[in-house]
C-alpha cells in the first residue's frame, strides 16, 4: 500500500509542476484540470501515470532529454539530465521497487520533477 501511495504522490507532484490543477484521487487514479493550452477536456482529465506506464513516462524522456544508466554495482538506476540549463544525476535504489523498469520510471519522474521545479 505504501508503494501505491508513493506512486500517487510522485505523479501528483509532477503534475502540479507541469501545470495541472484541481487534482483529486479517484479510485487510485488521479484526475485534474490540465495545463492551459491542452486540448478540450471539459475541465477535467485523467493524469498520465508516469510512475506506472512507459507510454506516459517515455515522452518525458524525450521532451526533457533524460538519460538512464545503471550503477556499476547493480543497485541503482540513475536518471541523468545534461542540458545547458541543468546537469544532475538522480539515483533510485532498485531494491525499493518491484521491478527494474519501475525504478527506471521513478528515476525519470524524479529527474523531470527536479528540472521543472527549478525552472
Amino acid at each position: 500500500m505504501k508503494n501505491q501511495e508513493n506512486k500517487i504522490a510522485a505523479n501528483k507532484r509532477l503534475a502540479e509542476l507541469l501545470g495541472w490543477s484541481s487534482i483529486v484521487e479517484v479510485g487510485g487514479a488521479l484526475v485534474g484540470t490540465p495545463p492551459a493550452g491542452t486540448a478540450s477536456s471539459r475541465g477535467q482529465a485523467m493524469l498520465p501515470d508516469w510512475m506506472g506506464d512507459w507510454a506516459a513516462a517515455g515522452p518525458l524522456v524525450v521532451e526533457y532529454r533524460v538519460d538512464l544508466e545503471w550503477s556499476y554495482d547493480g543497485k541503482e538506476v540513475v536518471a541523468i539530465i545534461n542540458r545547458n540549463d541543468m546537469y544532475g544525476k538522480f539515483p533510485v535504489l532498485l531494491a525499493d521497487f518491484s521491478a527494474p523498469d519501475a525504478a527506471a520510471r521513478a528515476a525519470v519522474v524524479r529527474a523531470v520533477a527536479e528540472l521543472v521545479g527549478c525552472a
